[in-house]
């Protein structure tokens, strides 16, 4: 009798009821914010697990059945991962959905094109960002006018030689692998197999042409933008609350430290970044605009485009030539991108190398994982060395 009263009373409790909302998202950094929301009430599912590339990845038959049961999809949208429509349509058509880069409100940029970003940055034009009004794409944020033109693109990892990287957190945009059927609307890149440092290519039209090919599009890398996520989680929190009025009270309070810990964050890095708002850097792949934008710092050239696809013997020749006027004083690179591809442009110039994680691993809390994004980078304009 004991026996049956306790199983009884353990069926009937909210864990094993399973009344906790069954929430999916689809990359690491978005479940660290729907996690920290969910704190003491659940934990969100990954789809897209770290290191994999959320352009084109195949599902498991496990990460299928978690979107078949979810009550919930919080993901970038397609501008990411387009192949994703599909799957919610079908196997997720009773999930309600928030799709981030398309809610109301917030900051949202267009991929920058390599040439424009070196004229703006040769010479004489690196004084603030006020040049780059043309692309004020930030629904409600007309604050922004001076730091609209950095379309930062974390998301798409450009691993021309990725040696021994398999997985690649997030944004495995494979510019020497040239197999870039996963980037909407690039297919026309494939005959552009890896250029590093070749500039005696042999077709030179090719070259010139996907030089000028204009790389068209959001940027999606709006999750390292400390503005956007305390927006979305604001709208995370009241679909939680719909799905779970019981645990209302654990969400706000969870919101209400999010939102602490980012005001925080922006009020403690602002000073830290003001008196290196003209240092010049570059990144091996054009993914961290939302970043640079929020702290008021802009990098002056990049390798790699935001849509991953692979540079041509052209554009590396231009940027050497611009680095050799115009030398930077760091070279960012995600964890799992091609180094030697970032070390060719800077070779000779003393250019500090740092990695920049834009993806995380998915279980730290979201606060801690930008947080992590804005030492390291500060860490190196103040010319310390990464451990």
């Amino acid at each position: 009798m004991r026996r049956l009263l306790t199983s009884l009373i353990l069926l009937s409790s909210p864990a094993l009821a399973d009344d906790t909302p069954r929430v999916v998202t689809d990359i690491a950094p978005i479940r660290a914010l729907v996690a920290q929301l969910m704190e003491g009430v659940g934990e969100p599912d990954q789809i897209i697990p770290t290191g994999s590339d959320p352009h084109s990845y195949a599902m498991r038959p496990s990460e299928a059945r978690a979107l078949s049961n979810a009550d919930l999809v919080v993901w970038v949208g397609p501008s990411l991962t387009n192949w994703l429509e599909e799957p919610l349509d079908t196997l997720g058509k009773d999930a309600q959905q928030v799709i981030l880069m398309e809610q109301e409100g917030i900051e949202t940029f267009e991929m920058r094109e390599a040439e424009e970003l070196l004229a703006a940055n040769s010479h004489d034009d690196h004084d603030g960002h006020d040049d780059h009004d043309d692309h004020e794409k930030h629904d409600g944020h007309d604050d922004h006018d001076d730091h609209e033109k950095h379309d930062d693109h974390d998301d798409h990892d450009d691993h021309d030689d990725h040696e021994k990287h398999d997985d690649h957190d997030g944004h495995d945009d494979h510019d020497d692998h040239e197999k870039h059927d996963d980037h909407e609307g690039h297919d026309d890149h494939k005959e552009h197999d890896d250029h590093e440092g070749h500039d005696d290519h042999a077709d030179e039209k090719h070259s010139d042409e996907h030089a000028h090919h204009h790389h068209d599009g959001e940027d999606p890398h709006g999750w390292l933008s400390p503005t956007n996520a305390v927006l979305w989680g604001g709208i995370v929190a009241g679909k939680l609350t719909e799905l779970d009025p019981e645990n209302a009270a654990t969400y706000a309070a969870n919101l209400e430290t999010l939102e602490g810990e980012l005001a925080g964050l922006k009020e403690e890095f602002t000073p830290v970044f003001a008196p290196y708002k003209d240092t010049p850097f570059i990144v091996l792949h054009d993914a961290f605009q939302y970043f640079e934008q929020a702290f008021d710092v802009q990098a002056q050239a990049f390798i790699v485009p935001g849509d991953g696809s692979s540079p041509g013997p052209a554009s590396l020749k231009a940027l050497r030539e611009f680095l050799k006027e115009n030398p930077a004083e760091c070279a960012f690179i995600a964890p799992q991108e091609n180094e030697k591809l970032l070390r060719t442009a800077i070779q000779g110039q003393g250019t500090r190398v740092a990695v920049l994680d834009t993806m995380g691993d998915g279980e730290n809390r979201y606060g801690d994982f930008l947080r992590k994004f804005a030492t390291d980078m500060a860490d190196c304009f103040a010319g310390k060395e990464q451990e």
